[in-house]
């Protein structure tokens, strides 16, 4: 009977883990028979086993299980020790073991996930701050890696020689400065437009991305205009025992002679000195007849078509109503409420150069019917700010259809429609973008790796930039 009653300290978890609970089994069952001491164990000192459950110890406090219902406890300190265990357990629910939960690890996945996202965006910020302090890759170089005027005593065939059997494209070679032979490489490349920042300062225009990228023998002369009015000069050079029978001007392209290069300029401060400055260095290509220029409501294609950005003052532009050279780069993004169907080019009279529109040097007109082919070249715009990225492997139908407007708005006013920005990276999204870019009608890819965009076929593709399936 003893055995039995006792039976509930011999479950599994609760009595067969030590010796210390069979001395406390032994202990009350010897009280139980009458005897006066207890086996030599932990409630000598007044403690409990370790072993022990507090609901045990409870039960047989409160219900000792005698017919008399009198205590079976031989002596007080075993009863106090266990009154003393009582005191000592804690509540079971504090020790209760916790279980595993779904929550908890997603939680986990999610804090893991934001904190690679932080790292990234550090990553990106601090990529974004070397870039904008530290200067252009090809600024850090002492001095130009090669002669940039070393050509300039060659004979007259050596612009026949660089561009021989070079096929134009319309390609944009971006910050064409910043590569390892400015122009050079562009033209060899069969790019028909580059593009370089210049900077005023102590009356000369300097070729840089940054201020601290400015260097004294990078200017805009010694690195773009000179070159070009070599390789023009040389191009249309007639024998003299030939006599001249026509006025056509050739381009530098040798086998393509009639093919204008666009030289952007994008202006980076001062706008007004920049802008008496530029002219000033273009008076050979006007004596010559090189520039592009308009003439009332007419265009006369020549070699060299000088096209201003950024901060250039749009009403310098317009000043002149019989004869421009310089044309305006068109902000692409305002064409898109263009409707072509309903607007000829000349509905939408030129404002007057000095109007409160144009009160800024830096501003520029917000209706887009002002632009035109005789004051803009260009209509172009940031592809990621303006179209935004193709995060879905393609573009969505309303990025189509933003771009589409775009296009359409300024192939309507009769300007070329480029745009930059475009990511260069991953590889196929760069891939994917130009095929649309071309797909869609765009005029002039604005490119970085001219090598790239040179070595390919940009036809219409079917599917996203992960599609290998040819239309």
């Amino acid at each position: 009977m003893l055995g039995s009653r006792y039976n509930r300290f011999k479950r599994a978890g609760r009595s067969n883990h030590g010796e210390q609970t069979q001395d406390v089994f032994e202990g009350l069952m010897s009280v139980e028979a009458g005897g006066s001491t207890c086996p030599k164990s932990s409630y000598e000192l007044g403690e409990v086993p370790m072993n022990t459950s507090q609901h045990d110890l409870e039960e047989q406090l409160d219900h000792p299980g005698h017919p008399s219902g009198t205590t079976n406890f031989a002596d007080s300190s075993t009863r106090a020790g266990l009154f003393s265990a009582r005191r000592k357990f804690p509540s079971s629910r504090r020790y209760a073991t916790m279980r595993p939960r779904s929550g908890s690890r997603t939680i986990y996945l999610l804090k893991l996930i934001l904190m690679i996202i932080g790292l990234l965006q550090c990553l990106v910020v601090v990529c974004n701050a070397i870039d904008a302090l530290v200067p252009d890759f090809i600024d850090l170089v002492a001095g130009p890696i090669k002669d940039f005027n070393a050509y300039s005593s060659l004979p007259s065939h050596w612009s026949e020689t660089l561009t021989a059997d070079v096929h134009p494209i319309m390609c944009h070679s971006h910050n064409d400065y910043r590569r390892r032979e400015p122009l050079s490489s562009a033209i060899r490349a069969g790019c028909t437009g580059v593009e370089a920042d210049v900077w005023h300062f102590d009356g000369k225009l300097y070729v840089a991305h940054h201020i601290a990228g400015i260097r004294q023998n990078r200017t805009l002369s010694s690195l773009y205009l000179d070159p070009l009015a070599n390789i023009l000069d040389h191009q249309n050079v007639v024998p003299e025992f030939v006599e001249p029978v026509t006025t056509v001007r050739n381009g530098v392209f040798a086998d393509h002679p009639r093919q204008s290069l666009v030289l952007l300029i994008d202006f980076k401060n001062d706008p007004e000195q920049t802008w008496d400055i530029l002219s000033s260095y273009l008076d050979h290509f006007r004596q010559k007849d090189f520039l592009t220029h308009a003439r009332a409501s007419s265009i006369i294609n020549r070699p060299l078509t000088i096209v201003v950005s950024g901060d250039a003052p749009f009403s310098r532009i317009i000043e002149n109503s019989t004869h421009r050279d310089i044309f305006y780069d068109a902000p692409l993004d305002l064409m898109a409420s263009i409707s072509p169907s309903v607007l000829p080019l000349d509905t939408v009279a030129e404002p007057p150069p000095h109007t409160d529109v144009l009160a800024d040097p830096k501003s520029f007109p917000a209706d887009p019917t002002i632009y035109s082919p005789t004051n803009s070249y260009y209509a172009s715009v940031s592809f990621i700010k303006s179209i935004g990225y193709p995060w879905h492997s393609s573009l969505s139908q309303t990025q189509l259809n933003l771009l589409r407007k775009q296009i359409r708005g300024a192939h309507a006013r009769g300007l070329k429609v480029r745009y930059w920005g475009i990511p260069a990276w991953p590889v196929g999204v760069r891939n994917y973008i130009w095929r649309v870019l071309v797909r869609e009608g765009v005029d002039y890819l604005s490119v970085d790796d001219i090598e790239a965009v040179t070595h390919d076929n940009w036809g219409p593709r079917k599917g996203g930039w992960g599609k290998k399936f040819w239309r």
